[in-house]
């Protein structure tokens, strides 16, 4: 937890910083319980490029500073060194991800699709969508907030898009300043369209007032020309691709400090001996699999959790997964069965009122239906290895 709050201090910190460079007004930043942290501030000079750079330098310092500290952990081989980078990347990597309202979608959204009102809410949608989709498949409640979330704020971004453009063709040929309060004579030109979208109820002074001030610096916001275009997007994807090497790299590096593989001999049910893989994650055994004298897993092989518990048992056929494979949840008990065929899944059985029933494959879960094995499955180790 102390690491979690660590990260996303220095993630915040980041655009904090950035706000404070570029003149933002009353800029907070603050930690909200089980969603993370956020930082806010009212733009003194409106720019979509300023705005690119400063939602840029939040996931861009922890990035660095998670690969420096697992440069640090290969040096020094302290484990915090190695959490600590693991978790910078993964959360700072998450956030630039191209899906509003995450700092990569907010980049997206002011240099690409602010640009035509139309594209902006087809991409508020598909990011809603992607947020549930999310959330669903991490069964994530934060996650489903956040879509739900998306979704009202594309709704009012639909309305402001109909104002701006009703404002564009009212005050064509005429120098928009870019100022962040609105100008009286432009405010009263466009005071009536202020009430689009709004329920009778909720139309008052502080209404109108906010909604003008933000439809203001949507409208009189400049997106970048091409040059700084191109440049901010290349910035942005070369802190992705520097990202993901950083993170392969540690993921590597915590395999390395804390999987252990040795193979060992033991005597099988008709006498023989024969090589067996094991494998170990800080001494606690996870996996135990059969394997022939080509090194393809052949034969019984069993997976259990960090905490001892059985997770699945079956069967391996040169390289192949094959027979029934059972598969156990959290505290043991079968919760499912799958047969293979030569590395495919045929069948697919769940636990339901005590026994086991059938699923039709049309309603089989993805990740069973993407499971077919295009290759045999081998051990990385010599059958003449001790260790690795």
């Amino acid at each position: 937890m102390l690491i979690l709050v660590v990260v996303l201090f220095i993630h915040e910190s980041g655009h904090w910083l950035g706000m404070k460079i570029f003149g933002y007004r009353d800029v907070q930043m603050f930690f909200i319980p089980f969603f993370g942290a956020a930082v806010s501030g009212k733009e003194s000079n409106v720019s979509s490029a300023r705005r690119a750079v400063v939602l840029l330098l939040g996931p861009a310092p922890g990035i660095v500073l998670g690969i420096v500290s697992g440069v640090a952990f290969i040096k020094f081989n302290q484990p915090l060194l190695l959490q600590f980078g693991i978790t910078s990347l993964f959360i700072n990597g998450f956030n630039l991800l191209p899906i509003y309202p995450l700092d990569g979608g907010q980049l997206m959204e002011t240099l690409i699709f602010s640009r035509h009102p139309i594209t902006e809410i087809v991409f508020k949608i598909l990011a809603a969508f992607a947020l549930a989709g999310l959330a669903f498949w991490l069964s994530s409640i934060p996650l489903g907030i956040l879509a739900v979330g998306t979704l009202i704020v594309t709704r009012e971004a639909y309305f402001q898009a109909k104002i701006v453009g009703r404002m564009r063709e009212k005050l064509k040929g005429k120098t928009i300043p870019e100022v962040e309060i609105i100008p009286s004579e432009y405010l009263e030109s466009i005071l009536p369209e202020l009430v689009i979208g709004l329920p009778p109820k909720s139309i008052n002074a502080k209404t109108l007032a906010s909604r003008a001030a933000s439809t203001w610096r949507r409208f009189s916001r400049q997106v970048p020309k091409l040059w700084p275009t191109l440049a901010l997007l290349g910035t942005y994807i070369g802190i992705v691709v520097f990202g993901l090497g950083g993170a392969v790299a540690l993921i590597a590096a915590n395999r390395v400090a804390h999987e252990k593989v040795v193979i060992t001999h033991q005597i099988s049910n008709d006498g023989t001996t024969v090589p067996v893989e094991e494998k170990y994650w800080k001494q606690t055994k996870i996996s135990e699999a059969q394997v022939d004298d080509q090194g393809l897993y052949d034969g019984p092989s069993m997976t259990w959790s960090l905490k001892g518990v059985k997770r699945t048992e079956g069967t391996w056929v040169k390289g192949f997964s094959h027979g029934e494979w059972k598969y156990f949840d959290t505290i043991g008990n079968l919760k499912a069965i799958i047969i293979f065929d030569n590395g495919r899944p045929q069948k697919y059985r769940v636990l339901k009122d005590g026994q086991f029933v059938e699923v039709d494959p049309e309603q089989w879960p993805i990740t069973i239906k993407n499971s077919i094995q295009l290759t045999p499955k081998r051990t990385r180790l010599t059958l003449h290895e001790d260790q690795k």
